[in-house]
């Protein structure tokens, strides 16, 4: 959503009902205004109940957060819904900031200095505001309407040994302001992240690999509410939402300074049937979109999780990629629906892609050994089944069987069956999948 800036001046803040909260005020100010609509403020992630409850209330609380968790648990999804829930407050609620801020601070701190005369307030204005407004009346400072998005307000820093502090603080240029004379000129001061991120959410995907140089960076942001540009004598005042992740692997890699002035929330793999939603959900945004049983994916979830910490790790990443996977294979075969054959395709390829050049004779073992029944999984899922497994014995194929199962059996199964599974197309796709599990010839 575009929505354009509101500019007026700053004898007129007093008029919008300006907010007096920090930006961890606001955010929960917003959760609290979601319950209260019965609104879901994570509505992409699914599960992880107890996590999402935790990252609230750290976040609440001014504290910045460390998300823990093996790859693929949804750590980054964490922090991305963290920024949408902010987003909404400044839709629906005006702040403004003095124009031209580099930390576009709330205009209300200036607004008291000024026209409520509290010194105490200036405290809260950047030293480029106090240079340029300081002295001004409130008629004549400009101030504008500020929302969140990339790069205002929202900062985002992918961890990697490289980066080096200036990213993070930004830089006062030395050469420049001898050149320009002016040390509040915009062009001798560049902002960092922290700066681009203040007023909103900062958000530093895979800490751990940050070297300790940038992570010191940002210890004075997240202690003292304030941060000091790399060259410069100036203090900035920042107020932000600090989120992070991290991979278990590379947990002990953030130094214990920067991970003692966080709070450390861990995050596990979201129970099965959650996982299945996850699934659906990334199905639904390919390209071309095929009919997937629902047993099929239910079965590409258990089996992903049965095999993992086998020979090689795979995570729901690898679910949904195995559940893909198979959607292609039924697209490229000319097929409207998913087949065992497909599924089975998704997860060789998956597993197998995830393995290197020592794990591949491994992984395959495993697939020999450990892969799952199909058999099995139908019977546990469908008992009734069963009994139609017999009839397929006598027969050459799964078409032929089907004519000869009793009419009565297959309404029974379908009956025991999700809404979207009720036909006899899945029904044969399910019996097909025990005969390519027997190796009587299958429909595919």
């Amino acid at each position: 959503m575009n929505v354009k800036n509101e500019s007026m001046n700053l004898i007129d803040l007093n008029k919008t009902s300006p907010c007096v909260l920090s930006v961890s005020g606001r955010f929960i100010r917003q959760i609290r205004e979601m319950i209260e609509k019965d609104e879901d403020a994570f509505p992409e992630i699914f599960g992880l109940g107890h996590v999402k409850r935790r990252l609230v209330e750290a976040l609440a609380t001014g504290s910045g957060v460390l998300i823990k968790g093996d790859f693929g648990v949804g750590k980054t999804h964490l922090c991305s819904a963290v920024v949408s829930v902010l987003k909404n407050y400044y839709l629906t609620h005006p702040i403004y900031t003095n124009e031209g801020c580099p930390v576009r601070e709330n205009a209300v701190h200036l607004y008291n200095y000024i026209v409520n005369n509290d010194h105490a307030a200036l405290e809260n204005v950047c030293p480029v505001c106090r240079h340029q407004y300081a002295a001004s009346t409130a008629e004549s400072v400009p101030i504008e309407r500020v929302y969140i998005a990339e790069g205002g307000g929202f900062a985002r820093v992918q961890g990697n040994e490289d980066i080096e502090p200036e990213k993070i603080l930004g830089m006062y240029h030395l050469i420049r302001f001898a050149e320009i004379g002016d040390p509040f000129d915009p062009r001798v001061l560049e902002g960092g992240k922290i700066a681009q991120a203040s007023g909103g959410v900062l958000f530093v995907d895979e800490l751990g690999l940050m070297n300790n140089e940038a992570q010191y960076a940002l210890i004075q942001a997240l202690q003292e509410k304030s941060y000091t540009p790399t060259n410069s004598k100036m203090t900035f005042p920042v107020d932000l939402l600090f989120v992070s992740t991290t991979n278990n692997t590379n947990d002990l890699r953030i130094h214990k300074a920067v991970a003692n002035r966080l709070v450390g929330i861990p995050v596990g793999r979201v129970g099965f049937d959650d996982e299945v939603l996850i699934v659906k959900k990334e199905l639904s945004q390919m390209s071309f979109v095929m009919r997937f049983p629902e047993l099929f994916i239910e079965f590409i979830v258990s089996a992903i999780r049965a095999l993992n910490n086998i020979a090689v790790y795979l995570g729901p990443r690898s679910t949904i990629r195995a559940a893909r996977m198979a959607c292609a294979s039924a697209f490229i075969e000319g097929r409207a629906a998913v087949s065992f054959c497909d599924v089975k395709e998704g997860l060789y390829t998956e597993i197998r892609g995830q393995g290197d050049e020592q794990t591949f004779d491994e992984i395959n073992e495993m697939l020999a050994k450990d892969f799952p029944s199909a058999v099995e999984f139908l019977k546990e899922r469908v008992p009734l089944i069963e009994n139609a497994f017999s009839v397929i014995d006598q027969y050459k194929d799964t078409e032929t069987a089907f004519l000869y199962i009793d009419k009565q059996l297959i309404d029974d199964i379908m009956a025991c069956l999700c809404e979207a599974d009720r036909s006899h197309e899945t029904i044969k796709a399910y019996l097909d999948a025990y005969a390519v599990s027997v190796n009587i010839e299958p429909l595919c």
